[in-house]
């Protein structure tokens, strides 16, 4: 029991002297703290523009080498084509992702009678229409990446390369509609 009270009364000792070293200390807040590793707070500084270091070839200064590509992106400009070929693996994936994400507004068949339409959403442009069926496919990427009018970006709904197979998935749907039409005219002669 003694030694529990000379121990705290150590430790209310210990606390009053630190109390007021801090109270009665007055940090200069203009004074920098102590630099424990200088270095990392004075990195090397150079213009990536201007080259590295002396007689350093171009491409150390990170200066873009011409026809090249960062890791990791892949641009998505209007002039792209389709990387993927219309396998039925790819085929069968296009559909899942249009199933999953373009059936509410586009419909099954893609003439634009979805779900969502029934219930006051603008109906979108029948995928079988002149200005889609004569779309690039980079066209159709860059709207599904980024949106256009009424329909939203899916990019972050939708994995890069699924993009793609769904646009393979909606040019089987053109195909097969222009087969259809070529066939119901053929029949009406």
């Amino acid at each position: 029991m003694k030694s529990a009270r000379i121990l705290n009364g150590v430790l209310c000792l210990v606390l009053v002297v630190l109390w007021s070293l801090l109270a009665f200390s007055r940090p200069d807040h203009a004074r920098r703290n102590f630099r424990w590793i200088p270095q990392m707070e004075d990195p090397l500084a150079f213009e990536t523009q201007r080259g590295f270091l002396p007689g350093a070839p171009r491409w150390a200064a990170g200066a873009k080498v011409a026809g090249t590509v960062a890791r990791g992106f892949m641009p998505f400009t209007r002039e792209l084509s389709n990387p993927f070929k219309p396998t039925p693996e790819n085929l069968q994936r296009g559909a899942q992702v249009y199933a999953a994400q373009c059936f509410p507004c586009h419909g099954p068949g893609g003439i634009g009678d979805g779900p969502v339409t029934k219930r006051g959403v603008p109906a979108p442009p029948s995928l079988f229409g002149d200005k889609a069926t004569a779309m690039t496919d980079g066209k159709m990427y860059h709207i599904i990446t980024l949106g256009q009018n009424n329909m939203a970006a899916y990019a972050s709904q939708i994995e890069r390369d699924d993009r793609w197979r769904t646009i393979l998935h909606v040019r089987a749907l053109q195909a097969d509609a222009k087969a259809a039409a070529a066939k119901a005219k053929e029949k009406a002669k």
